[in-house]
């Protein structure tokens, strides 16, 4: 990968939109490519800015100061465009301003709203619910879901040394219904995160797990149609998505975490 296509694959990375083979490539491109780190590192700090600001809803007195500025810039547009000399011109310009003001008024609105709802605060639970939906929506349409295909956690949980920066905990529930598939290095709120894939009849189950605590609550949500469950146990945070039904995710979480105090 060339540090052109590298460069334009960082925010993409960043958001967890790439296929788990093309960020794998992204990572390789990296080692080589200072220029590219850099704005890795660079994207990453304005996001953590970006997310730990305080959002303040704009007071009347600057919407109203907008909404003046919008309207005195397309007066100004309008009295250009006319400025043909013609004593007749006065009449299209009055009747052009309403209309440049209300479209100058609509792109700025939507101006501010893309950039709040692209780069502005969300709540926490929120964007990491977007971002565990669209790893398993990658994961599910890929031909390889996994980077590591095997049964065996002995063959699954060593795969993960020297990709990630933990161990985590693989665990086998065959016999509780959710077969082992593989694992899988993905990206979760712009860190590298173990995700662990099963299977129950035809669908698949994706465990993203991380170290870190959990909130006091777990989370059940529905996403988009995806059951997701996001709990807490042993110093990791755990989050499931599937399609399955709800009862049935927590069934797996159940059983997971039965497995997991069992060996504890």
């Amino acid at each position: 990968m060339d540090c052109e296509r590298c460069a334009g694959l960082v925010d993409l990375y960043l958001d967890g939109e790439l296929p788990a083979g093309e960020a794998a490539a992204f990572e390789a491109a990296l080692a080589t490519c200072p220029d590219c780190t850099a704005r890795l590192d660079e994207r990453r700090l304005l996001r953590a800015a970006l997310r730990g600001a305080t959002y303040h809803a704009a007071p009347p007195e600057l919407r109203a100061a907008l909404r003046q500025g919008a309207w005195a810039n397309a007066e100004s547009a309008a009295g250009t465009a006319g400025t043909a000399g013609a004593a007749g011109s006065a009449r299209p310009r009055q009747r052009m301003a309403p209309a440049l003001r209300w479209a100058a008024a609509v792109l700025i609105s939507v101006a501010l709203g893309w950039a709040i709802g692209r780069y502005g605060p969300q709540p926490a639970d929120a964007r990491l619910e977007d971002q565990v939906v669209a790893g398993f929506l990658r994961l599910s349409a890929s031909e390889h879901p996994v980077d590591v295909a095997s049964s065996n956690r002995h063959t699954v949980k060593p795969w993960f040394a020297g990709r990630i920066d933990f161990a985590p905990p693989v665990l086998d529930l065959t016999t509780e219904g959710f077969p082992l598939v593989g694992g899988r290095v993905d990206v979760v709120d712009g860190r590298k995160v173990a995700v662990l894939v099963y299977r129950r009849s035809q669908h698949f189950v994706a465990l993203y797990l991380w170290p870190g605590e959990a909130a006091a609550t777990p989370v059940r949500a529905t996403r988009d149609g995806f059951a997701i469950r996001r709990w807490g146990r042993d110093r990791f945070v755990l989050s499931a998505v599937s399609d399955i039904a709800g009862q049935d995710l927590d069934g797996f979480v159940a059983a997971f975490d039965r497995r997991l105090a069992a060996e504890n």
